[in-house]
């Protein structure tokens, strides 16, 4: 335990952070857990579904927004992983996103670069470089000037990150795609959208596709690459692309009951997009749809995780199981009811509690 390295992960209590402190946790001989977290209790109920006991990590209390509280939960710590950020589609949230996703970040690598930390690992995301420059995206893609309030402030979080690779720093940047897994303490806005589009019995379809992670995947890489020594490294994880239509029939495949496609082309979600955004300047609030989010829908490519694939050593988690555990976890979780889920996730759903009991 002596030899084991001390390392801090910010955001625990949201889906990658619960993912990479249980990934941490499983090897003891290697790892020893500190997490900075607002809230001991929210940390409990977000780690106990993943066989995670807070008494087992080291807990400091604190937001990543408070430099003194960073400043302490960084000290003998070897390596930091960063997760922690704020979403929200509201455009009226700006200053708390800029306030949690810029400056958190900030403090954040500031002082874990100031403390000596290597690696230090930054979650971005594939936003942060969108719309794609051709027709594979990949990690030294160029920061974009995107509109909406929250990818703004993840491009500016991952210039800043940049900016201390260009330094030399040992930061590490993880670009996942849209990230889905069991086990969701938030309930994210992409596993939620899925949820309602079940229940409403309509799922929007159109002639794009779009990269799909599973957040085990992140996790796992995220702790392989905490090897130190290497430097500054970028790692894309957008996880394999997948065109609208396909995903659509393996969902109602695994339902075993039809969910009704509804298809509309990308030129017209685009418009409707423009619509948007010209409301949005008008009455100062997020329209249900910007013409940002449109493109994101209808204009998204594959991209490049060879890198990360060779870190990992192995391929990255297919559409079929990714799709199948988070349907599982919806219906075990209560997120859908049981003609939601289909009879085949149910009797699964059931079959594993016989076991457990």
């Amino acid at each position: 335990m002596s030899d084991a390295r001390r390392i801090l992960v910010t955001g625990a209590s949201g889906l990658v952070g619960a993912w990479v402190t249980k990934a941490l946790c499983a090897q003891p001989e290697r790892f020893r857990v500190r997490v900075l977290v607002r809230s001991r209790d929210k940390l409990a109920r977000a780690l106990a579904p993943l066989g995670v006991s807070v008494e087992t990590l080291e807990v400091a209390e604190g937001d990543i927004t408070d430099a003194a509280a960073v400043a302490r939960a960084v000290v003998d710590c070897d390596a930091v992983v960063h997760c922690a950020g704020l979403y929200s589609a509201d455009v009226t949230e700006l200053a708390l996103l800029t306030k949690t996703n810029v400056t958190g970040t900030r403090i954040v690598l500031d002082a874990a670069r100031g403390a000596g930390a290597d690696p230090v690992v930054h979650v971005s995301s594939y936003l942060a470089m969108f719309p794609p420059r051709g027709a594979v995206q990949r990690a030294d893609d160029p920061v974009t000037e995107p509109r909406s309030a929250y990818a703004k402030t993840k491009a500016e979080a991952e210039r800043i990150a940049r900016r201390h690779q260009d330094d030399g720093a040992a930061v590490v940047i993880v670009y996942p795609g849209a990230i889905h897994g069991p086990h969701d303490p938030t309930f994210s806005a992409t596993p939620a959208y899925l949820a309602d589009a079940i229940r409403s019995d309509a799922l929007l379809v159109n002639e794009g596709g779009r990269p799909y992670i599973d957040v085990r995947d992140v996790a796992e890489l995220i702790v392989k690459a905490l090897e130190p020594g290497l430097g500054p490294r970028r790692f894309m994880l957008g996880g394999p692309f997948v065109p609208d239509e396909q995903f659509h029939a393996l969902l109602c495949e695994l339902l075993q009951h039809p969910v009704k496609a509804k298809r509309v082309p990308g030129w017209l979600l685009r418009a409707i997009g423009r619509i948007g955004d010209m409301r949005r300047v008008l009455t100062g609030r997020e329209p249900q749809l910007t013409y940002e989010a449109a493109c994101v829908i209808t204009r998204s490519v594959p991209c490049d995780d060879a890198a990360a694939i060779a870190l990992l050593g192995r391929p990255l988690t297919d559409i079929r199981t990714l799709l199948h555990d988070l349907l599982l976890w919806m219906y075990q979780a209560g997120h859908l009811d049981a003609a939601q889920a289909g009879p085949a996730l149910v009797a699964e759903a059931r079959e594993l509690e016989t076991k457990r009991s």
